[in-house]
């Protein structure tokens, strides 16, 4: 035994592996799991597309305690700049693709000799296993180079140091696999498309040949080999000689009953990724607008996925004196309930004329730039539209109010 082996079995002996999940079976290999793009299923690849793109495109932001923006935590700056050659929308893509094809998604603090974080790393999920001390309780990762066997090395990271983003967990701390909750309808689905192929390969057309003379078994034969024959070199064409008639026997390439398996297979991927089945192609989902189906898919599927990144990465990548501060970090997902134009504008309208959204916070939201009138900054009131600390006797209308208050209470 190597001198690495003794001291890693001296140190780690205490270490248990965490409970596999009773519904993770074996290590799904094979044509939905991947090897490349074009084994993958077009429903899968929606799915899990739609999501990551969705999550990708909004921004996470930090706050503190007065909901501004701090700019004195390394670990976010590093994530909101993009590390390495990475985007922010690079790496959360990455991140939420393979949450959705594996159940766990890994990353990764590296920090310098000082140990300040100066970079992230994306983990493969094969690559990461979660560890238990059995002394301490504690949470570690065992991380493999699962890409270079032969010189395959294994260091092991506390919790602290890696965010593990998961789908649900059953009796473990890894996050169940949904590609293997699917895997008995995608074996269906390839199985039915198997046999269409076969079908669409084949002929689909067949003849009753009628002969009006007695023939034996050898002339039947030579007679038939014939038609065949003349079918396939003149394309399809057939004559019908004296004494014969041929009568076609035209066949589906497809039964009818078989195209309901692809809409099986999109309803149960929908229903396994908790999405609206609309997203994955199906034009008999009835929603009255696009801000009712986004509206679905954020309380259905996004909202709980954007608390546990939010948490993760406030639990991850916070101190205990900035958390006191009130520092958090947030996704805004206001974008996923915009409507159409008309209903937007009396939404700003409304916030606007009641004095809980000033002008500038709404040119903001809609991506332009703040006007320079202080006005703008402040928050109005109806009446019409005064700044909302404006004495009454200085708004239209006010002086009458204000005399008839004086006349009241004399």
């Amino acid at each position: 035994m190597s001198m690495w082996s003794k001291m890693k079995q001296r140190i780690f002996k205490n270490f248990i592996k965490s409970p596999v999940n009773r519904l993770d079976f074996t290590n799904l290999q094979g044509s939905y799991f991947f090897g490349s793009a074009a084994e993958m299923h077009e429903s899968i690849f929606s799915a899990v597309n739609k999501m990551s793109n969705m999550l990708a495109s909004l921004p996470i932001e930090l706050y503190d305690g007065n909901y501004n923006k701090p700019t004195d935590c390394p670990e976010y700056n590093l994530l909101s700049n993009g590390f390495r050659y990475f985007t922010q929308f690079d790496w959360l893509k990455d991140v939420e693709t393979m949450r959705n094809l594996t159940g766990n998604a890994y990353m990764m603090k590296f920090r310098n000799v000082n140990g300040q974080v100066v970079d992230w790393g994306v983990i493969r999920s094969d690559a990461c296993e979660p560890l238990i001390d059995l002394n301490s309780g504690e949470l570690w990762y065992s991380i493999s180079a699962v890409d270079n066997r032969l010189f395959q090395q294994t260091m092991y990271v506390h919790c602290s140091e890696i965010l593990h983003f998961k789908h649900m967990r059953f009796n473990g701390v890894k996050g169940i696999n949904p590609i293997k909750l699917l895997q008995g309808t995608l074996d269906y689905d390839q199985q039915i498309r198997k046999i269409s192929l076969d079908q669409l390969i084949g002929n689909n057309e067949g003849f009753i040949v009628n002969f009006e003379t007695q023939m034996d078994d050898d002339a039947k034969k030579a007679l038939v080999q014939n038609i065949a024959s003349f079918y396939k070199e003149n394309g399809g064409i057939l004559i019908e000689e004296n004494g014969t008639t041929i009568k076609r026997i035209e066949r589906e390439l497809v039964d009818t009953n078989l195209i309901n398996v692809d809409k099986v297979t999109r309803s149960k991927v929908a229903m396994v990724y908790n999405l609206p089945e609309h997203f994955l192609g199906d034009a008999n989902s009835n929603y009255a607008s696009l801000e009712q189906l986004n509206l679905e898919f954020l309380t259905g599927n996004l909202r709980p996925t954007l608390t546990q990144y939010e948490q993760e990465l406030s639990r991850k990548c916070l101190t205990d004196a900035q958390r006191a501060k009130g520092y958090h970090f947030r996704v805004n997902y206001r974008s996923l309930l915009k409507a159409d134009l008309a209903t937007s504008t009396a939404y700003y309208q409304a916030a606007i004329r009641n004095g809980w959204m000033t002008q500038n916070e709404v040119r903001m939201l809609e991506g332009n730039t703040p006007f320079p009138s202080p006005i703008a900054n402040t928050l109005l009131m109806s009446g019409d539209l005064y700044p909302i600390d404006t004495p009454i006797a200085d708004r239209k209308g006010g002086e009458k109010q204000s005399e008839s208050t004086t006349q009241n209470t004399n």
